[in-house]
């Protein structure tokens, strides 16, 4: 059984290896806790080395985490379509875990870091962070860099907070596309008409649009050969498509279908959810309206839900209406064609195949919500209304 003791400001742990000798280890333990869960690994490596489960450990250089994140990020994170994960665990994992040896990194002192990052993180971030680790881990466990368990294992995720997607109604979809600049709207039609990622519509090329056969060719992303599901694949074109298709063909310099003014394909972080914002407070699509009176001197502002000039009741000046979209993003147009479609009646299994999704249950999960009249419709055949008694004879 081993043991741990404080010693020189430091928590050591005292452990039988899996050759059966006694050692002292110093650790980077800040508690307790954090040092009988390193004991408790280590003790549990050590086992599964004496059953032979397990290579014995060799007398070599300890990999630190930084070096294993350098190993992934040759190998791994080389060939990423979206290289955002490298940047985002460059800032939140290297200066804290970086210089440690991979056997120092337990789950407690993971997950107190997670915790620590809780207030500037969201739980989406901290899960993806999390992830990281264990690919990183994974990989140095497959190359020989490391022979424990991999800590992230048991460092449970974060429950994320659900929301709604947005969307928008069938109605408005008609607003939005006549309030768009008109060398914008071939493309956003595009999004709505089939569903397709921002990336694949920027790589969108007129040889991957066939009008005689009605059919869109889907097999790029960004600067990227394939598209997030890693498969090309065949898209029907809708009636109402189609003419905004011809006037792209018509107006591209380029051999890309939506490129910028200079035929060039636009970044990737082009901000496509600034164009659809201005066009939903064109077309009145919006959360409301904050009213600003624009003398300097005076500052008043007000929110309201139109958008018709009114006096302002401190100086009398005329206030100013500004609209304040929906904050709805250039991906939920996505989730308007899922939707809409899933409204419509349209089969499950063919609104999947139109978003190219890889399990059904993705599609039902983010995209089978109903607004709340659906609901209303259905909650409506409860009937608890007590019957008139007969009258008495």
């Amino acid at each position: 059984m081993g043991s741990i003791y404080r010693k020189n400001d430091k928590w050591y742990v005292r452990f039988k290896d899996g050759h059966g000798r006694w050692r002292d280890t110093a650790t980077q333990a800040t508690t307790k806790t954090e040092a009988k869960s390193l004991l408790h690994d280590l003790e549990v490596q050590s086992d599964r080395q004496r059953r032979g489960l397990e290579p014995m450990p060799e007398h070599r250089k300890q990999v630190t985490f930084g070096e294993a994140m350098d190993v992934w990020k040759t190998e791994v994170g080389s060939r990423l379509r979206s290289t955002t994960i490298i940047g985002f665990a460059e800032k939140h994992l290297r200066d804290e875990l970086g210089p440690l040896p991979l056997k120092d990194i337990t789950p407690s002192r993971l997950e107190t870091l997670l915790n620590a990052k809780a207030g500037e993180l969201a739980p989406k971030s901290l899960n993806h962070l999390r992830a990281h680790v264990h690919r990183i881990f994974e990989l140095a466990i497959r190359r020989g860099l490391f022979t424990g368990l991999n800590p992230a294992k048991t460092v449970p995720r974060i429950k994320q907070p659900k929301k709604l997607p947005q969307y928008l109604k069938a109605e408005e979809v008609p607003l939005m596309l006549a309030a768009l600049e008109r060398r914008w709207r071939p493309l956003f039609a595009t999004a709505v008409y089939t569903g397709m990622r921002k990336g694949e519509l920027l790589a969108l090329r007129k040889s991957d649009v066939d009008l005689k056969t009605g059919t869109i060719r889907v097999g790029r992303s960004h600067g990227s050969d394939t598209t997030k599901g890693n498969r090309e694949d065949l898209l029907p074109i809708a009636v109402g498509l189609v003419p905004y298709l011809r006037e792209a063909m018509a107006t591209s310099p380029s051999e890309l279908l939506f490129p910028r003014e200079d035929g060039t394909q636009h970044r990737p972080d082009v901000a496509l959810h600034k164009v659809l914002r201005r066009a939903l407070g064109r077309a009145g699509l919006v959360a409301g309206y904050n009213h600003v009176c624009r003398r300097k001197a005076c500052g008043y502002k007000a929110r309201r839900s139109h958008g018709v000039p009114e006096p302002c009741p401190h100086c009398g000046m005329k206030l100013w209406p500004r609209a304040l979209p929906r904050p709805l993003r250039f991906h939920d147009l996505r989730h308007t064609t899922a939707t809409l479609l899933l409204k419509a009646g349209v089969p499950l299994a063919t609104v999947q195949r139109i978003l190219r999704h890889s399990d059904p249950a993705i599609t039902t999960e983010v995209y089978g919500h109903l607004d709340v009249e659906d609901m209303r419709k259905g909650l409506d055949q409860l009937d608890f209304t007590a019957s008139e008694p007969a009258p008495a004879e």
